[in-house]
């Protein structure tokens, strides 16, 4: 019985640790200048950020669900045809279209404070 629960361990833990895939709050934000934000008035900068921000969320659920998608196709490929692991690509794709924002997001706010913009 213990061996059999060691077996299933390895193998669910072989199988998650193949894909470098990430989820949305694993993403780090990507270094953006404030440089390219510090001419905008203090309500340019808040409507930037809003838009940022609505876009947050969309790109936060696309890596999430490419997320999901990547670890269920590794699972099945793990149990069908375990070569085909050696060219999974994971969502680099979406992560870093995530850290971009995120990093523009940070840029923004850091612009705000120089400016001495109210953050609402």
């Amino acid at each position: 019985m213990k061996t059999k629960f060691l077996c299933v361990l390895a193998a669910v833990t072989a199988i998650s640790a193949c894909s470098d895939a990430k989820k949305a709050n694993e993403v780090d934000a990507e270094f953006v200048s404030a440089d390219k934000y510090r001419g905008m008035s203090c309500s340019q900068l808040r409507s930037e950020a809003k838009r940022l921000s609505d876009s947050l969320g969309d790109l936060e659920a696309s890596v999430d669900q490419s997320y999901k998608q990547d670890k269920n196709l590794e699972a099945v490929t793990w149990l069908l045809f375990w070569p085909a692991m050696l060219a999974m690509d994971g969502n680099d794709e979406e992560t870093a279209r995530l850290s971009k924002a995120k990093g523009e997001a940070e840029a923004i706010k850091s612009a705000m404070q120089a400016r001495g913009c109210r953050m609402s």
